[in-house]
């Protein structure tokens, strides 16, 4: 009997789950690739795709491509420009952006934070922006905790970010807050696997809410050239080390 009740509570809690999903929800999902390159301790360019499909996974949703610089003031401060390119079925998008980020360390704890606005239009023509669909200004303010495994590659982080839309008639509006929790694994030479996941919640009652999971591959050229010189300068010394006598 009791078997009976539990299964019968599981198909319900399946079933409002479900519905609770199809209508205020959407199930979506990103693909990653990304590459970046440290000249020194002050500069680091970095680009990446992404892939995204929507609607519960089933559909393509767009993919885009962003290029950014960033530059550190100090080992805490820094700031990073850069430029996205979206195309979809229905539309492509540009977006500018710039973010002064800071991160600090305690230990095997961080704590890092942004203040990042960006600039999203259809098409960059004046005339387009002022009589087809103006451009969409946001700023975004996003705080957050990761944690490094001890003695491990694994890493954890949190973050909450919050999106405020900026027009001429209200100057700023509440628009969404994102929670995200996600982990990374460093391997040997330079690259890295992040999975994150995050949920907006949405200020307008009329736009879907969604859950979006995230896979990331990131590759250091620094550090993969750094890692080969070593290995290079080990085996050398090895090698002359067994010759001699």
């Amino acid at each position: 009997m009791i078997k009976k009740q539990t299964l019968f509570l599981f198909f319900l809690l399946l079933i409002t789950f479900d519905g609770f999903c199809q209508n205020y929800t959407d199930f979506q999902y990103r693909f990653i690739p990304a590459v970046n390159y440290r000249f020194n301790d002050k500069w680091k360019i970095s680009g990446e795709y992404r892939y995204s499909v929507q609607k519960d996974f089933q559909e393509f949703r767009s993919s885009a491509a962003e290029f950014a610089v960033k530059y550190n003031f100090n080992p805490e401060f820094s700031i990073e420009p850069g430029y996205r390119f979206t195309t979809s079925y229905e539309s492509d998008a540009h977006r500018l952006f710039a973010a002064l980020k800071y991160d600090k360390d305690f230990g095997a704890l961080s704590l890092f934070s942004a203040i990042k606005y960006q600039f999203s239009t259809g098409s960059f023509n004046e005339r387009y922006m002022s009589d087809f669909k103006e451009p969409v200004q946001m700023l975004r303010e996003k705080i957050g905790l990761d944690y490094n495994v001890p003695k491990s590659k694994a890493s954890f982080n949190v973050s909450v970010e919050i999106f405020l839309k900026l027009a001429d008639d209200d100057p700023i509006k509440y628009n969404r807050t994102r929670y995200t929790i996600g982990s990374d694994y460093r391997f040997k030479y330079g690259s890295k696997v992040g999975l994150s996941f995050f949920f907006d919640d949405r200020y307008n009652p009329q736009k879907i809410d969604r859950f979006v999971l995230e896979t990331k591959y990131t590759l250091s050229i620094d550090d993969l050239i750094k890692k080969i010189k070593k290995e290079k300068e080990r085996k050398a010394k090895s090698d002359t080390e067994s010759t001699q006598p």
